[in-house]
């Protein structure tokens, strides 16, 4: 599935480990996505800090939907609906 109909932007950081899997699934799955590095877009940090109350990565925006440390299994049924 390269092609989706909402916008999916991952909120992430260097270093995390569950962003690289998230990623890796990503990639594998040839889902299309933009990566936003909340250390380096004070607005995407502020942005998360309001929406969830805090900077956990990775986060996941898809439309109006916040997904926090989602799964690829998750994503993909959530694009799927």
């Amino acid at each position: 599935m390269s092609e989706q109909a909402v916008p999916l932007t991952v909120l992430w950081r260097p270093g995390c480990g569950f962003c690289r899997v998230l990623f890796a699934g990503l990639e594998r799955h040839g889902i299309a996505h933009e990566a936003v590095n909340i250390w380096e877009d004070a607005g995407a940090r502020a942005m998360l800090n309001e929406r969830i109350g805090s900077e956990t990565v990775p986060t996941v925006l898809i439309g109006d939907a916040v997904l926090v440390n989602p799964s690829v299994t998750d994503l993909l049924e959530r694009l799927e609906a």
